[in-house]
């Protein structure tokens, strides 16, 4: 930093390794500081009058104990949340809705990255005020036209991948929907019709330069398609280069606006009966593990959980062909992936986040009658459930707890899941009960006992409550462990002693 200063008066506090530093300098001549890596917070004090004629610097310094090897630095003064300017925000939109060659939407964009890269949900807020979103949906919209309307009278070459522009466009439009959910309504009433016609066609294209998806059988049994060979992401159908970090950026993008839109319970309907989201959902869904990034198909499972979540979509998503199918799919396919070869706690975290919200999904799901009936006919879905219902993270040693939080979490919605399920007429009760040598029955009695989740415990004999009828009464008394961990559970009920 540079101060030239004349008659001034400076007051500036300096923080570097715990060193506190208070400089008071009254200099008539100009002054010349220099500091590297230092936080500045500076206090500067300008006064009119002719200070006194001194070259001489006076320095109080207040230190404290010297630091030892290893020490963190102790925080400085609380910093206030980054928050650009209300000019640079109002400069950013006027040249996102103005730009039109490409170095117009070059600057334009690098005006917008300053101003909208922030976590401040009321600047945000501000931002879709001043339509922003507006600005940048019209930008897109030109963008995706000037690239898909190229004729015999164009001379321009056609790119092989979408241009880096509309990529950051994307971008932008995820940062501005950091607001408020009464905001992102408020964009979604005045731009969001239209950006989703735009989004979807980004996705398809993305999509459709690709070997189609593999389809789940009914059975829902393997975890990869047989005999499939997907090309790699970022491997063009026609041989042309495609930047794949550029690909997965543009996906993760479209689909995280999609997410922050589903965050608002009242535009899932809306979102649910668009013409062309599920069936894109379903597909990037299909696509096994590794193909298409980890992010994208939470993002878009997500989605999916959150429409489930209003009565009124649950028939639409229902009615979809293909869905169920291939949510089931999904959390299948993470199953195997969690019981694969792991070499730190942290390869565990996203096959049981991605399970977690599979199973969101299909509790929300399972509430129909029929659907009940589908998804107990679901060998893959089942082996799934009765993996995650067994984990007993509780037990394992060093595990860290947001990955034990996390598998507490999916093993509740498991089990919310299986309970649903368990409602359904008795031969679907008898084919839970039975199915592979009774690992759903062994499952439950792992969960009945354990003390460290009471939760999942009581849900457990919910579960055996709704398996009982006429048809799967002997073997549920025929289980080794079932009846004896039924007869302690009532036993070990204490009637409540009377207060006072």
């Amino acid at each position: 930093f540079t101060y030239s200063l004349l008659s001034t008066k400076l007051s500036v506090v300096l923080i570097r390794n715990q060193h506190y530093y208070y400089v008071n300098v009254t200099r008539k001549s100009h002054i010349i500081h220099r500091c590297r890596s230092m936080r500045v917070v500076m206090n500067i004090q300008i006064s009119a009058s002719t200070s006194p004629s001194s070259n001489e610097m006076e320095t109080n310094a207040i230190r404290p104990s010297s630091p030892r090897p290893g020490d963190k630095r102790r925080p400085g003064p609380k910093e206030q949340q980054y928050s650009p300017s209300e000019a640079l925000r109002k400069h950013a939109v006027t040249a996102l809705a103005t730009s039109i060659s490409r170095q117009e939407h070059v600057t334009a964009l690098t005006v917008g990255l300053r101003a909208f890269n922030h976590s401040n949900e009321s600047t945000h807020d501000e931002e879709i005020d001043s339509v922003a979103d507006a600005a940048l949906c019209r930008l897109l919209s030109f963008l995706l036209f000037k690239e898909f309307s190229v004729d015999k009278f164009d001379s321009r070459e056609k790119h092989s991948c979408l241009p880096e522009e509309i990529l950051r466009t994307c971008q932008l439009l995820e940062m501005i929907y950091r607001c408020s959910k009464t905001k992102i309504t408020e964009s979604f009433q005045r731009v969001g019709p239209d950006l989703l016609r735009l989004l979807c066609h980004i996705i398809m294209y993305e999509i459709d330069r690709y070997a189609p998806p593999h389809n789940p059988d009914t059975s829902c049994e393997s975890t990869a398609p047989p005999d499939s060979k997907l090309p790699a992401i970022g491997t063009s159908r026609r041989g042309e280069d495609y930047s794949e970090g550029r690909r997965d950026t543009c996906l993760l993008s479209a689909t995280r606006i999609l997410f922050l839109y589903a965050r608002v319970q009242s535009l899932t309907e809306l979102m649910a009966h668009h013409k062309k989201l599920l069936s894109l959902c379903i597909t990037l869904l299909k696509y096994p593990m590794d193909v298409v990034p980890f992010e994208v198909q939470h993002n878009v499972l997500f989605i999916l959980a959150n429409m489930a979540c209003c009565r009124s979509c649950v028939l639409t998503l229902s009615s979809h062909d293909g869905l169920i199918d291939t949510v089931a799919y999904a959390a299948d396919q993470h199953r195997v992936s969690t019981l694969a070869h792991k070499t730190s706690w942290a390869d565990y975290y996203q096959p049981l986040r991605f399970n977690s919200t599979a199973f969101r999904c299909l509790l929300n799901l399972s509430h129909p009658k029929e659907n009940k009936v589908t998804l107990v006919g679901k060998d893959g879905l089942l082996r799934s459930i009765a993996y995650v219902i067994g984990l007993q993270t509780s037990r394992w040693v060093g595990i860290p707890h947001n990955l034990n939080d996390m598998a507490t979490q999916a093993r509740r919605f498991a089990m919310s899941t299986l309970r649903n399920i368990a409602s359904a007429p008795p031969e679907q009760k008898y084919r839970i009960c039975s199915f592979e040598n009774d690992i759903l029955l062994d499952s439950l009695c792992i969960t009945a006992q354990d003390v460290h989740d009471p939760v999942a415990k009581e849900k457990s004999f919910a579960v055996i409550f709704n398996l009982v009828c006429s048809d799967t009464a002997e073997i549920l008394t025929m289980h080794p462990k079932l009846l004896e961990l039924l007869v302690d559970a009532v036993s070990s009920q204490r009637p409540i002693a009377p207060h006072g």
